[in-house]
Formats: C-alpha cells, structure tokens, sequence
C-alpha cells in the first residue's frame, strides 16, 4: 500500500479527511462512497463523493450525509447534513 505523511496516515487511522487529501486516502479512511458524480471531463478529477451514515444520537441513531469535493483528485472540502 502507498505510503502516507505520518499527519495523513495518523487521519486515515481516526477515519478523518483534510483539505490536500488524495480519493485512495478518502477511500482508506471513510471506505467506498454510496455514490460519486463526475463533473466535467473525468481526466480532471473533478468530483462529489457522498456518504450516508448511521451516527450515534440522543435519539438512537440518525442518518447523517457527508459530501466530499474533489478538484484535481485531492480534497477541497466537505460538509456534514
């Protein structure tokens, strides 16, 4: 397997992302995504991954939606709903 920068490595091991991140470090830390959208031509690198979570809440468990951005094939960031 690819070899990481230890503060890489360190957020794939508490299955965490940050900004700069390659897909195969996503793909290491949150697994496959539900679903991908491409935008654009695919060689740019350009995409949408989502995730749909089942976390830990008050209420029992509720699902929760994370959305990560990519340009160029790293990481330009996410957001949770």
């Amino acid at each position: 397997s690819e070899e990481y920068p230890d503060d890489i490595a360190d957020l794939i091991e508490k299955n965490d992302i940050t900004i700069g991140m390659t897909r195969k470090a996503v793909l290491e830390s949150w697994g496959d995504p539900d679903a991908k959208e491409i935008a654009g031509d695919p060689i740019y690198g350009n995409e949408r991954w989502k995730y749909e979570k089942m976390v830990s809440s008050n209420n029992g468990y509720d699902k929760e939606l994370r959305m990560v951005y990519f340009e160029a094939g790293r990481v330009v960031g996410w957001e949770k709903e």
